[in-house]
């Protein structure tokens, strides 16, 4: 049997919301080819691993003395248990599937760690991975490749704290009220506040500084739809799924809108067939220019008859699979097509040569 390492937990936000993507990917991967290890990433960073842990239940009174500390070192592909500061019981590892939401999971942290010990991971690579997870560089990249997104400014905490009347003044010398105020690396709408005047955006922007020390400003749009469209590739094709449309009560969609008070949603998406073929269109060609891998998630703003891409998911909350499977039964077989490309990926990069011989360092060469 293949081993394979779910993560999730981490240290981010959006934690809690990663247990329940990695506990569902752990009980429906394909028993008879893998074997699931469930790799828990605790709010401080540790690793661990238990059987126990494929039981979302469990994390309500969670016991991590009675969990096993694993880790894994960046040269060989293997999963340690961790013992008194001792690595023992190594298991070879198969393939990694990424379950972190927002922080070291989705910037692409995980990703590098993994590739260096050698380790395919059903992820995107570091590159797409660090720039969906900040939304500035999202847009910057986006505009590079003609797709249209909503313009903003750019604020970091300690420049805004000491320019801070020059940086209200251009925001509001930018864009007309209202205006959303958004941290720049985070997900599942935390830290997000509409401002409508001078007075809010000042308090907006404090709130969102506790979050990110990086954030974003832009125009708040009224009266629009929001569409999410997943994707991911195997087999060699970009697979696309049908549009969802998640009601939004009030001006934006918030973390209760979607997972403690969760909206009703409308799926597929009622829109017409120019503007649905459009929006799938432009998320085949985002996974693809940008060089996306995985599942991704890409959330878009319809207003009227124009198309914005809001953010780029690349570890979507339960890796998407209300958008492209049916049942559990899909959901195991994407898995498998899923381990399958990121696997043949990997070997594919490790056809190249990585190192260059010279005599650079040769004695007689040093002493010319």
């Amino acid at each position: 049997m293949k081993n394979i390492l779910v993560f999730f937990g981490g240290e981010s936000c959006e934690h809690d919301v990663s247990i329940i993507t990695g506990v569902m990917a752990l009980n429906c991967l394909d028993s008879s080819e893998y074997t699931a290890v469930p790799v828990y990433v605790a709010k401080n960073g540790e690793w661990y691993t238990g059987d126990e842990m494929k039981d979302v239940c469990y994390f309500k009174n969670a016991n991590f003395k009675k969990l096993k500390k694993v880790a894994i070192l960046p040269y060989e592909n293997l999963l340690y248990q961790v013992k008194k500061s001792k690595l023992t019981n190594p298991i070879p590892v198969y393939c990694a599937i990424n379950c972190m939401h927002g922080g070291t999971g989705e910037n692409g942290s995980l990703f590098a760690l993994l590739k260096m010990a050698k380790i395919p991971c059903v992820s995107s690579d570091i590159f797409p991975s660090s720039l969906a997870m900040d939304k500035e560089f999202t847009k910057i990249a986006l505009k590079g490749i003609g797709v249209d997104c909503l313009p903003c400014v750019r604020l970091k905490r300690d420049g805004y704290y000491v320019r801070k009347n020059y940086s209200l003044k251009l925001i509001e010398k930018t864009f007309a009220y209202p205006l959303i105020v958004k941290p720049a690396n985070l997900g599942s709408s935390i830290g997000i506040k509409v401002a409508k005047d001078g007075e809010e955006l000042q308090k907006d922007i404090d709130y969102a500084f506790k979050y990110d020390y990086k954030i974003i400003v832009e125009p708040a749009l009224i009266g629009f739809r929001e569409i999410n469209c997943a994707v991911y590739r195997a087999d060699g094709k970009i697979i696309v799924s049908p549009l969802e449309e998640p009601s939004v009560n009030g001006e934006m969609l918030s973390f209760d809108d979607k997972y403690n008070r969760p909206t009703e949603k409308a799926f597929p998406a009622q829109l017409d067939v120019q503007t649905t073929e459009k929006i799938r269109k432009i998320t085949a060609e985002i996974y693809r220019k940008l060089g996306f891998s995985g599942v991704v998630r890409i959330d878009f703003l319809l207003s009227r008859d124009k198309v914005f891409v809001n953010e780029i998911n690349s570890v979507p909350g339960s890796l998407s699979y209300y958008l492209l499977c049916k049942d559990t039964g899909a959901f195991r077989e994407m898995l498998n097509r899923l381990i399958a490309t990121a696997v043949a990926d990997f070997n594919s990069y490790l056809q190249s040569t990585f190192t260059f011989d010279c005599n650079m360092l040769d004695v007689k060469s040093l002493k010319k």
